[in-house]
């Protein structure tokens, strides 16, 4: 940085926005100079910083201009500037312009700014979920600040505030030290449209009881020194703060309209907090192949890659993706295995950053972000005593996982993962983000629960009910040779509608059962029981197993934790391999399924490719949503392979021997889908026919993909 400065000097004027700068203030509005004329007003006068959604609110407080000082130092500042011929927009966009030089932040208040400068050093671009360090004099104390910017949602204003911005922005900040990790206040400016123009509502609470260390570390000492400081402001802070909020608001009002004219007018351009990766960057196909679990180039490719922080991040790109022509795809975590969101003509959206979680003991809720993973919300979960029906593998993240239903550790018990959303927080296709649930915005929330990738909308947080950990937890294993396969199959089939819904019963085929013990059937029970009688019955089949005395390997019922399930979960789901995968419900006999299983055993590919049996025996759904295909036996192929030269040999064989045996199915299921090489009936035709139906009403210009292929109803 170069020297810094009061005012301009004749470098400045070489700027095309130079005849801008106005070296006089305008005068001060007269309802400010009266308030400075008088004492500060009582404590509790000016609401509290938890009380600042009151800006939503129609009509005025009793003290639009005015400051006072509580006991404990904080002090709280109101500002009213009346702007006509300004729009909302137009401060929207100033904020995310001038930060970047300070000849454009000294157009503000050339009297008083010194220097700005973004903490990431990117140029003028979105300002929500960045931090602008600045130097102020507010009277006569020098001001060096980081200006954190929030969005609304996080200071607590309602979705219906962010979605009209033709009415009103909030633009909404965390205020802390420049240097030391110190935080000490906070401001909103309300601008909201009125006849003419618009007007200006700045509030600020600063000091006292809102200054706190922002994290630990070397500096903390240095912090806390510096709290001791601002526990006490400066004698005239308040006053000089409420004057130099009002000078600079009524300065820059004075010419914003034609400064927004000549450098915002709104073009088809992408301004973020977060990360836009285009196609011709040099780091872009190592960013979109990093995506894939599945190793298998789908040899598609977006447009671009977004990498989005806040929800404006999100919004701002669906716009953006609308201007230029682009569909919009999503991505979680990647663990799809037909690459869903990898298509061409279309802008990736990464929620890598929304990964945030909540957990509410009392209430037995959680809120969670799509990029959370699966096993980190069930780990934390444990430390409380709760349990959810996540997935069971690390690294699936709750966004696609839910989407599609989620078929997860205790699911015959509590149901399909996505019968335990209780509502979701969804932007549309239209750029609008709400909260739909089983009363309000119901299609959305009825669509979402078992769509899938084929989701016309974009979640940023799912509301879950929670269940109290169940108290019995083991598993069971029973290992036999292929040689048993006939015999190990038929007890399966035959046992699985007395198989008590507190097991998730399963059965793994491989080349090398247990990576040592060659070609084999692991025959696996998962128990989660809430009491001693029902863990009883829940163990009785496997212990009472008429082919139990042939297993290699009987296990009594252990209980390894949840992380050795997680563990050994992922030895059948390795990473940075290549994966054909395809799957189908069925209800077949077992006479018609035998001889495909023995086809499957003789052609798998080697191990840890796999074939997975699981005995569901749903009972009828009753919940009311978009998941609608369930059968009493669930099949899935799993072939993996290392080396992308084998794709020819291993990538078609799930599909393939899948394809042999369509007429004893009754549909498939999207966790495991393969729609990209063979289309398959995964919802009932009703409700795919509903889902197709709501998307024409909230998403008819086709921003969102659909899933890769689905059967025309």
């Amino acid at each position: 940085m170069g020297k810094e400065y009061i005012g301009y000097q004749a470098p400045d004027y070489t700027e095309v926005h130079a005849k801008y700068f106005h070296e006089e203030i305008q005068t001060l509005a007269a309802s400010v100079q009266n308030v400075l004329a008088i004492s500060p007003v009582a404590p509790h006068s000016l609401p509290t910083f938890s009380e600042a959604c009151y800006l939503e609110e129609e009509g005025y407080t009793e003290f639009e201009n005015a400051y006072t000082q509580y006991p404990d130092g904080s002090i709280h500042v109101a500002v009213h500037t009346s702007m006509p011929g300004v729009s909302p927009a137009m401060w929207d966009w100033w904020f995310g312009w001038h930060g970047s030089q300070d000849n454009r932040y000294k157009l503000w208040h050339p009297q008083a700014h010194v220097s700005a400068h973004w903490e990431d050093n990117q140029p003028n671009i979105a300002y929500i979920g960045r931090n602008s360090i600045i130097k102020e004099y507010i009277g006569e104390e020098l001001l060096e600040a980081a200006i954190q910017f929030k969005s609304p949602i996080d200071f607590g204003f309602s979705f219906d505030a962010i979605n009209h911005p033709e009415k009103a922005v909030y633009i909404c900040a965390r205020l802390g030290h420049a240097s030391l990790p110190v935080d000490y206040g906070y401001l909103v400016h309300q601008v909201r449209a009125v006849e003419g123009g618009c007007e200006m509502r700045s509030r600020f609470w600063v000091g006292g009881a809102y200054v706190s260390i922002r994290r630990q570390g070397f500096l903390a000492d240095l912090a806390t020194e510096f709290i001791r400081k601002l526990r006490s402001l400066p004698k005239n802070f308040a006053p000089d703060l409420l004057r130099h909020c009002s000078e600079e608001m009524n300065h820059l009002a004075a010419f914003l309209p034609q400064l927004y004219k000549e450098f915002g007018v709104e073009s088809p351009s992408l301004q973020l907090s977060g990360t836009f990766t285009r196609s011709t960057d040099s780091t872009f196909d190592r960013l979109v192949l990093g995506t894939l679990f599945n190793k298998t180039d789908p040899k598609r490719r977006p447009d671009a890659v977004v990498e989005p922080k806040t929800i404006e991040d999100i919004i701002a790109t669906l716009k953006y993706a609308k201007a230029i022509g682009k569909k919009i795809t999503v991505c979680s975590g990647g663990h799809s295995f037909s690459a869903n969101h990898l298509r061409d003509n279309s802008i990736l959206i990464l929620m890598k950053n929304f990964n945030h979680y909540e957990i509410n003991p009392d209430a037995m809720t959680a809120k969670a972000g799509p990029g959370v993973g699966g096993s980190v919300l069930m780990l934390e979960l444990y430390k409380h005593n709760l349990f959810f029906p996540a997935g069971h593998c690390k690294g699936v993240c709750i966004g696609g996982y839910l989407l599609q239903g989620g078929y997860g550790w205790n699911g015959r018990k509590l149901g399909i993962a996505c019968q335990s959303v209780i509502g979701i927080d969804v932007i549309t296709a239209e750029g609008e983000l709400v909260h739909a649930n089983a009363t309000q915005h119901s299609d959305l929330f009825w669509a979402a629960r078992g769509a899938g990738p084929g989701f016309f909308g974009l979640v940023i947080c799912f509301h879950l009910k929670l269940y109290p950990l169940p108290r019995y937890r083991a598993i069971i294993a029973h290992d036999f040779h292929l040689k048993h396969l006939e015999d190990v199959y038929r007890w399966a089939y035959d046992v699985g509608p007395s198989i008590p819904k507190a097991v998730e019963f399963q059965m793994i085929m491989s080349r090398n059962m247990l990576h040592i013990l060659g070609p084999g059937i692991e025959a696996l029970a998962p128990i989660f029981a809430d009491t001693k009688d029902e863990f009883e019955e829940a163990m009785a089949f496997m212990k009472n197993s008429p082919i139990k005395h042939k297993a290699i390997i009987a296990t009594p019922a252990f209980d390894p934790g949840i992380d050795a399930l997680y563990k050994t979960a992922m030895t059948h789901y390795p990473e940075d391999r290549h994966w054909g995968v395809d799957n189908m419900w069925t209800h077949a006999s077992i006479e018609d399924l035998l001889p495909f299983i023995r086809q499957i055993a003789d052609s798998l590919p080697p191990a840890p490719s796999h074939f997975l049996w699981l005995n569901w025996h749903p009972g009828s759904l009753a919940t009311d949503m978009a998941y609608s295909n369930e059968d009493k036996v669930y099949l899935a192929l799993y072939a993996n392979w290392i080396n992308a030269e084998d794709s020819p040999l291993y990538g078609d064989w799930a599909a393939n021997m899948m394809r042999r045996m369509a007429h004893l199915s009754t549909g498939i299921q999207l966790a495991d889908e393969g729609l990209h090489k063979r289309t398959a009936l995964f919802l009932s035709e009703n409700h795919l026919k509903k889902v197709q139906e709501i998307r024409a009403k909230r998403d008819p210009d086709g921003l969102f993909y659909e899933w890769h292929s689905y059967p025309k109803i």
